[in-house]
């Protein structure tokens, strides 16, 4: 049989300490001694990654090659080096036994039999007991170490260099010289000058000073967090932060869910380890006063104007955030208000070349986008000519679109068929396993496909019940809209703003503004498939979502 072997190890000390390649000569002897075949594409292992995920490059490169059919069984040396998770072990088995791949464990072999398959539950069961056995003796042996002035830090502070235990020393930090003088430097100018954080990121840009990673622009947070930390008077700190599943992931990853957050424990709860100070007590009390005063009168905390805008305005050339600034006086002229792009200041964002989007008059633009919206809203046939020609793209349910579902279904109907006389010819032995396998690959991809196109043509006739549903009320909002927009405030005005446009992306000479039209929820209706749910309570016109194209260039 056509064989492949997967081999995992947790720590990078297991990798030195060499035991993946015993795991690997132990499952290629398993393998030549039952006549398999095994090429080397096909040899899998995970060396640094944990049981509990199942990101894992190794494995993932196996479970594509059982997708393929390039296998025909796996080799693992037991349940715990496949997955730690019993229900990982579960998922992992059932995904090879439907793609007919055998999984062999040479410690624990497992068959179809209840008894073997409650081992396999009881081994999985004990396999994530262990692993969390583990961890809290690990989280209590490194509290411990703390506690007797071990410090941990593989990554030491700018400014310190780590120095590994070694027999009876514990870990502890030394002063980098080099790097040192310009922490020093750096507190002196906060404290003495009174440069800001930004300020301080300009003079080191401009000056000799790279960053640890050799290059020569350095990042605000990196600056603030060198400010803030207390480990250059002198104290380090352990167990200072707990790790947490993030409130709102960026991003829907299989990671989404893990503890990648950093959030601050109390104060109670520090153990501090001592360390060679760089700063005085009394330099470190005016640096952290100076920031105090900085981020009092910093920018983003400034209230003084507000704009009509805010939050709305992407540029079309960088694609970053527009903000609104404000101009003092002029003699004898009034204040002048703009926007701008954050793409021009360099230093905030770490890009080489500034945008050369030009300042935007506040007044032209804000008074430019409130005329469209109120024109949008004040016109209800406009909203409903848009939408409706949204819902003419969808699937009408006439009869060429059933007979079209009645076909799919047929011919799914006809390949289950298929697949159950390939069934009875091989236990008739009419055919070969070899020639069954290759036969039902084919017929599972072309029910994948069929599948796939009647679920397409469903979604689309429930689309057009949903629409049908929303269509009712776009009158009914541009309605209730409107008699607020002739006597509306500025705070209402930015309030209607803020609920009826996603986004306006400013391109050269126009802007791309992309609405939402909020609407009440109609009553769920039934469609072709059985009962809908409601529509969703907002029209998007980017078409993310349930939308008409109500985008306008003004």
């Amino acid at each position: 049989m056509r064989a492949a072997i997967y081999a995992r190890v947790s720590t990078e000390r297991q990798e030195r300490q060499q035991t993946i390649d015993s795991q690997l000569a132990s499952l290629r002897r398993w393998v030549e001694a039952g006549g398999h075949a095994l090429v080397e594409k096909h040899v899998f292992r995970d060396e640094g990654y944990s049981g509990s995920r199942l990101d894992r490059p190794g494995l993932d490169s196996l479970r594509d090659a059982v997708s393929d059919a390039a296998i025909e069984i796996v080799a693992v040396l037991s349940p715990d080096r496949l997955a730690r998770r019993y229900a990982y072990q579960v998922l992992l088995l059932e995904e090879f036994r439907r793609a007919g791949v055998e999984v062999a464990f040479l410690h624990h072999p497992i068959s179809e039999d209840p008894s073997d398959q409650l081992l396999l539950q009881i081994q999985g069961a004990i396999a994530e007991y262990e692993r969390a056995v583990l961890a809290e003796r690990f989280r209590r042996g490194k509290l411990q170490k703390a506690r007797d002035g071990h410090l941990l830090s593989a990554k030491p502070p700018y400014g310190y260099r780590y120095v590994p235990r070694c027999d009876a020393v514990p870990g502890h930090l030394v002063v980098d010289s080099a790097e040192a003088e310009m922490v020093c430097g750096l507190f002196a100018w906060v404290a003495d000058e009174q440069l800001s954080v930004r300020q301080s990121v300009r003079r080191l840009n401009e000056g000799p000073w790279i960053t640890r990673a050799g290059r020569t622009r350095w990042a605000p947070s990196t600056i603030h967090h060198i400010l803030s930390d207390p480990v250059y008077i002198g104290t380090a700190y352990a167990n200072r932060y707990e790790y947490v599943a993030p409130k709102k992931p960026r991003t829907r990853s299989p990671r989404c869910d893990e503890k990648t957050c950093r959030r601050r424990r109390p104060r109670d709860q520090w153990i501090a380890i001592p360390v060679p100070a760089l700063v005085e007590q009394e330099t470190w009390d005016r640096v952290q006063a100076q920031m105090a005063r900085n981020a009092l009168i910093s920018f983003r905390n400034n209230k003084k104007h507000n704009y009509l805008l805010r939050c709305l305005l992407k540029c079309g050339i960088c694609g970053l955030a527009i903000h609104g600034c404000g101009f003092a006086r002029t003699a004898g002229g009034a204040e002048r208000r703009y926007y701008r792009c954050a793409g021009v200041d360099t230093l905030t964002t770490g890009r080489d070349t500034k945008c050369l989007r030009a300042m935007i008059d506040a007044e032209i633009i804000e008074q430019a986008v409130w005329d469209h919206v109120v024109g949008l809203l004040s016109d209800p046939q406009q909203l409903v000519a848009q939408f409706e020609q949204f819902i003419t793209e969808t699937t009408d349910g006439s009869p060429q679109e059933q007979a079209i579902e009645r076909q799919l279904q047929a011919r799914l109907d006809r390949l289950a068929r298929a697949d159950q006389r390939l069934l009875e010819a091989y236990q008739a032995a009419v055919i070969s396993l070899g020639e069954l396998a290759e036969r039902r690959r084919a017929i599972a991809e072309q029910q994948r496909a069929a599948v796939q196109q009647r679920d397409q043509h469903r979604h689309l006739a429930e689309q057009h019940v949903r629409a049908q549903a929303v269509l009712t009320n776009v009158a009914a909002f541009s309605e209730r809209i409107s008699s607020r927009l002739k006597d509306a405030d500025f705070s209402e005005r930015q309030a209607i703003l803020q609920l009826v446009i996603e986004r306006i992306i400013v391109h050269g000479d126009t802007l791309e503004i992309r609405h939402v039209i909020p609407l009440r929820d109609p009553d769920p209706v039934d469609g072709p498939t059985g009962p809908a749910m409601p529509p969703k309570p907002r029209l998007r016109s980017d078409r993310l979502g349930q939308a008409g194209d109500l985008a306008d260039a003004a």
